[in-house]
């Protein structure tokens, strides 16, 4: 049976039975409480600590803040119990440091409807702090953050439905690891379009699978959902079966200086899925893909009772190695990069993609949209607009100063969305013309080898 002691500076938890001076504790809510109640500080020897639930609430512990902390990778907390492993509810300064968290794959039950969730930070609870710490081993949420702020830092996550997930909540994850997720990597969601201001930022994501099926809400490495001011930046993602970054509805974020490797659609989603849920404003930039369903789609105008994505500028990205790959409700189409309404694309290198390098526009939600300064090297097709803006007014594309290299169907050309896929309209080339203008397009000063 472990003890703990009360020094002058820390409360010390050991795994060794009491002696003259110590106490037994069978749980961990006893020795939390202690420590807290002292203002002390709690310090654990190295060993396993078995404990069923345990919580921090201001009504526990004198309402006092915890922090807890071990030897990096010498002590294992191990959830023994049923329910939750621990809930952070209501509290504010409540750190963990050093510490590993193992659910030991045990049954949780939902902290909220449809959220099982091996650990809770919720309800108005401030600085909240995991730093160097492991969170490992559950069939649920490794951490579920609902209106709430929470801190991740340094710290390695894996094995679990979903690693992190905030509701309605903000969180900064830094510097962490995540792995083996079966649904989703970090997910940060809004019960309505509202602002968020969470950043994700230096992370390592690798291995996102979709258990739990659907067209696109698993198996991503970053879920943004109506969510607005997402910071996703400097991140490494790999092998995921959906998108690496999917961001519906919401809008006002930063996706840049990520690298990606192995998502089995598109990479990088900027959509708005569904009527009300628009996304407005983002910024994708300076990220490097290579081997995915397809590279870079900001998705939806509108039409077929979805919402509009609008507002982006995708700017500077290295993509490479774009292949057809079938998932689920139809194919990721190998392309690029692809754009519907009021968009921004210049400066980006694409090689060696199944379908079109870059797409302007989508049928008839085709709208405002810029392509400038891109070089296509090996493609089905180049450079696709829409032919309902090639052979109709008021939809005002321009593309210029782009080459196209060894691109097999046509380099600068019309195209149309058959429900299937991108599909060339007609002859016409216009890769080498120098100033023309045709329907809503202007074209001018392209290269096509």
């Amino acid at each position: 049976m472990p003890s703990f002691a009360l020094f002058d500076d820390a409360v010390v938890a050991r795994t060794a039975a009491a002696t003259s001076g110590w106490a037994n504790f069978t749980g961990l809510q006893t020795v939390f409480d202690y420590a807290r109640s002292q203002d002390r500080p709690l310090f654990f020897q190295a060993g396993v600590y078995d404990s069923g639930t345990v919580t921090v609430l201001p009504s526990n512990g004198g309402g006092k803040p915890l922090l807890a902390r071990a030897i990096p990778g010498s002590v294992v907390l191990r959830f023994s119990g049923v329910n939750n492993f621990l809930v952070v509810d209501g509290q504010s300064q409540v750190r963990f440091e050093g510490l590993s968290f193992d659910g030991q794959n045990r049954a949780l039950s939902d902290y909220v409807a449809g959220r099982p969730a091996f650990i809770a930070v919720a309800n108005g609870a401030k600085d909240v702090v995991f730093e160097d710490c492991r969170i490992l081993y559950s069939p649920g949420i490794g951490v579920y953050v609902r209106g709430a702020e929470a801190t991740f830092r340094d710290t390695y996550l894996q094995s679990h439905s979903v690693g992190i997930w905030s509701e309605n909540g903000r969180i900064n994850v830094l510097s962490c690891s995540l792995a083996l997720m079966s649904n989703n990597g970090i997910a940060v969601w809004r019960d309505t379009i509202t602002g968020d201001s969470s950043t994700i930022s230096g992370n390592l994501i690798n291995g996102i699978d979709t258990v739990a099926g659907g067209t696109g809400q698993n198996g991503n490495g970053i879920s943004v959902f109506r969510a607005v001011g997402v910071t996703i930046t400097n991140n490494q993602i790999f092998n995921t079966q959906y998108s690496a970054i999917r961001c519906n509805g919401g809008g006002l974020h930063n996706v840049s200086n990520n690298n990606i490797f192995g998502a089995r659609e598109i990479a990088i989603f900027i959509e708005a899925p569904g009527a009300g849920i628009d996304l407005t404003g983002c910024i994708v930039s300076n990220n490097s893909i290579d081997t995915a369903g397809g590279g870079i789609n900001v998705a939806n105008s509108g039409l077929y009772n979805d919402g509009i994505s609008r507002s982006v500028v995708v700017e500077g990205n290295r993509i490479s190695s774009m292949a057809d790959n079938a998932v689920t409700g139809g194919t990721a189409g190998g392309n690029g990069i692809v754009v519907e309404q009021d968009c921004v694309v210049s400066g980006n290198l694409i090689e060696n993609v199944a379908g079109i390098g870059v797409q302007a526009g989508i049928n008839d939600g085709a709208r405002d949209l810029v392509v400038t300064g891109n070089l296509v090297r090996g493609a089905k097709m180049g450079i696709g607009v829409s032919n309902h803006a090639v052979s109709s007014s008021g939809r005002s594309v321009v593309i210029s100063g782009n080459i196209v290299r060894s691109a097999s169907v046509g380099g600068v050309v019309p195209t149309v969305f058959t429900g299937a896929g991108l599909d060339r309209v007609g002859t016409v080339e216009y890769g080498n013309d120098l100033a023309t203008a045709a329907g809503s397009v202007t074209f001018g000063h392209n290269r096509y080898l």
